[in-house]
């Protein structure tokens, strides 16, 4: 029957089963095997012949065909899978002064069935028989690859032995001699190298698996299944699953290397799909890879439904499409994430090691230790390099979602601070409570805030001490943008300390411009999302708080005061009278109450006219203002008329600030021009209560209102008190 299949065929299969041992590249021909007094190990590739048995031939008839033996170099079928039996011919010739016991190694630990037969007197006779086929126990030398033992007279005659091979798997037939010294050498130094290998991979396996329990992050499990399923593999093509593991299951372990390579592909491609994060950054080839991994799941049973031979041609395709697949995503992703250069320099690294396995094969590197495992030194490298990709990966998204808690909370904390702030009816409170908000979100120790005046700089409010100027002068720049310290010096700002962080952030808005800074002793205290995210948003909001604020007041104010003279309203001059007439209740303290009225002013306003008459109603309105500033507050009380309210001022004090008042409008008149001259004349009444005697504003302002009519009964332009309505 003619071989179904061929390792060579396919480039990654030589990448993926390269893992075996070097195939040598001599092409000699067959010569009897020369056993001298000095003979340690020989490479039998060179020294032995093959007839591929396509007809299950006898022993005795394999005999017949002597004559279709070739070198096995030429017999091309190195890699073969197929329904065929192998017969390897060796001949040996002791050429020493005594007998030698040699030992007979096949480096192809997965061989189903090998045969021994030794030729005597023209007849095949049967010294051994082993394989994957048979029990572990069974063996002569109880090794992980198939090793039987041979004894070699001191003639000088030919000693021809046959092996017959029969494989479910790749044919392959690595073939050593040796003595049994360096056969033990060399099995103790493989035995070390091995260990550290297996050794590293279950270490490997054991660390991802406790962070695996404590992350519950499932691209470690995978990693796990795949590192599992890669050990495992390594260890059936090593022979160290059939020797310790399932050496009493022969019909497992004829299935379990196509099982172990579906095993590993289908967790080595979801640990690449994960791991890379496919589904982000390339989700065509997600979902590609996601249908291929469901199928690859459903592939896991061929090993137990199928032939062994059908299985391993299965498993190899599986294997030579994750391999493609391997390709196809490195070729997507790149280096555009750390996991991506983590993930191609893993395989990088194995690759290395693959291809340094090859060119020694090929010899075209000499054979040595490094070369001779660098597939397995590849492989070590390549989980520690992935294992140190997932924890740089873990760490990363441990740090994501710090900064993201780390956010909600700045975020949250912002939200309340402003929903806090947004009661304050006061800037200068609003100003401290800013303040105070940013110095608490940036950690900073110290800062103030200040607010622009016409052409000066004051400052509001202040925490900390700080050395800052009298007078000084800000730039209109500084008020376009934030200001770090490695922008500007804090002497812009008026200050004459020095910081290692220093922060301006300009409050500009219609009705109010300031600055909030802050700054602190450590250099660059303030980390990237505080400068990209929070500080920008603080800015935005606490320029809204405060634009609000100054468009509440200014409209407060405007409801407050008379569009005319600017003195309060009627409404709100009652509200503060009461507030303080209850305040000198309790503190039994005087209080007055002067109704103003200008004298004559119908006449005033038919003489000049209404404009006239306004400017007359501002003029007056604004010499009582500067009357009684220091003694109470004034507020207009309709048309031509004024009320004033006082405390803590005694009787006489209030009848001579009246007084005042009327002399004031004596000599000094309103110019209406350079030529003319309009005197006004006021008429007051007073009422003034001490304590427990005030009633309420209301009656007082009824006896102020009396006072005042007795004052225009009287003749006007006088002051009218209500203690027995003197006439003053």
């Amino acid at each position: 029957m003619k071989p179904v299949f061929k390792k060579y065929h396919y480039i990654v299969l030589i990448v993926l089963f390269t893992l075996f041992f070097p195939i040598s590249a001599s092409y000699a021909e067959a010569n009897p095997v020369n056993i001298s007094n000095d003979f340690t190990e020989k490479d039998m590739t060179s020294q032995i012949l093959v007839y591929v048995d396509s007809n299950d031939l006898t022993s005795d008839q394999i005999l017949e065909r002597q004559d279709q033996f070739v070198p096995f170099n030429q017999a091309d079928i190195d890699g073969d899978i197929a329904d065929l039996n192998y017969w390897i011919k060796i001949d040996m010739q002791n050429t020493s002064d005594r007998a030698k016991e040699l030992l007979l190694e096949i480096k192809k630990p997965h061989l189903s069935l090998v045969s021994l037969y030794s030729e005597n007197n023209d007849s095949l006779n049967l010294q051994e028989m082993i394989g994957y086929s048979l029990p572990f126990d069974e063996r002569i030398i109880k090794h992980r690859n198939l090793v039987f033992p041979l004894h070699l007279d001191s003639s000088e005659d030919i000693h021809t032995y046959y092996l017959k091979i029969e494989t479910d798997s790749f044919f392959q037939a690595p073939i050593t001699l040796w003595n049994y010294v360096a056969f033990s050498a060399n099995h103790s130094d493989s035995q070390m190298l091995f260990g550290l290998f297996y050794g590293i991979m279950i270490a490997m396996m054991i660390y991802n698996s406790f962070l695996f329990l404590s992350l519950r992050e499932k691209t470690y499990l995978y990693y796990i299944l795949f590192i599992a399923g890669f050990t495992i593999l390594q260890a059936i093509w090593d022979g160290y699953a059939f020797e310790w593991l399932w050496g009493d299951y022969p019909w497992w372990a004829l299935r379990s290397n196509s099982f172990f390579i579906l095993f590993a592909a289908l967790f080595g491609l979801l640990f690449t799909k994960h791991f890379l994060q496919l589904k982000s950054i390339a989700p065509r080839l997600y979902k590609m890879v996601h249908v291929f991994t469901i199928i690859y799941a459903f592939t896991l049973i061929i090993p137990f439904i199928f032939p062994i031979g059908m299985a391993t041609m299965v498993s190899t395709i599986v294997a030579t499409f994750f391999a493609l697949f391997v390709i196809l995503i490195v070729i997507k992703v790149r280096l555009r994430t750390r996991e991506a250069q983590f993930y191609i320099a893993a395989w990088s690294l194995l690759l290395i090691g693959i291809l340094l396995n090859l060119m020694a094969a090929y010899q075209i590197l000499p054979l040595n230790t490094l070369t001779l495992y660098a597939p397995k030194i590849g492989a070590m490298v390549e989980v520690l390099v992935l294992s140190l990709g997932l924890a740089d990966k873990i760490k990363r998204v441990t740090l994501e979602k710090e900064m993201e808690s780390k956010k909600y909370y700045m975020q949250t904390l912002m939200q309340n601070f402003f929903k806090q702030m947004s009661s304050v009816k006061e800037h200068a409170l609003l100003a401290e409570n800013g303040l105070y908000t940013l110095l608490y979100l940036t950690k900073l120790e110290k800062g103030f805030y200040l607010q622009k005046k016409n052409a000066a700089w004051e400052v509001i409010v202040q925490h900390g001490d700080l050395s800052i100027d009298d007078s000084f002068h800000i730039d209109d720049q500084y008020l376009s943008r934030i200001i770090y310290a490695t922008d500007i010096t804090p002497k812009s700002f008026g200050v004459q300390d020095t910081f290692g962080t220093f922060l301006s952030i300009p409050i500009v808005c219609e009705n109010h411009t300031g600055l909030l800074i802050v700054c602190g002793e450590d250099q660059d205290q303030i980390d990237p999302y505080q400068k990209e995210k929070m500080i920008p948003y603080f800015q935005d909001q606490f320029t809204v708080l405060m634009d609000n604020l100054m468009n509440y007041t200014s409209f407060k104010e405007s409801a407050m005061y008379d569009h005319l003279t600017n003195v309060l309203n009627r409404k709100y001059f009652l509200e503060k009278a009461n507030m303080l007439v209850k305040e000198a209740q309790k503190a039994e303290q005087e209080v007055s109450i002067l109704l103003i009225d200008i004298d004559h002013f119908k006449r005033v306003n038919d003489t000049y006219g209404h404009t006239i008459g306004d400017h007359a109603i501002i003029f007056v309105a604004n010499r009582i203002v500067d009357t009684f500033k220091d003694l109470g507050f004034v507020g207009r009380y309709g048309g031509e008329e004024f009320i004033v309210v006082t405390s803590h001022v005694k009787e006489q004090e209030v009848l001579n600030v009246a007084n005042e008042l009327r002399k004031s409008l004596h000599s000094h008149p309103l110019f209406l021009n350079r030529n003319q001259a309009l005197s006004l004349t006021v008429s007051i009444g007073v009422s003034i209560k001490r304590g427990n005697s005030i009633n309420s504003i209301k009656d007082m302002i009824l006896e102020a209102d009396e006072c005042l009519y007795r004052a225009k009964n009287a003749g006007r332009d006088r002051v009218v008190l209500n203690t027995e309505m003197k006439v003053r």
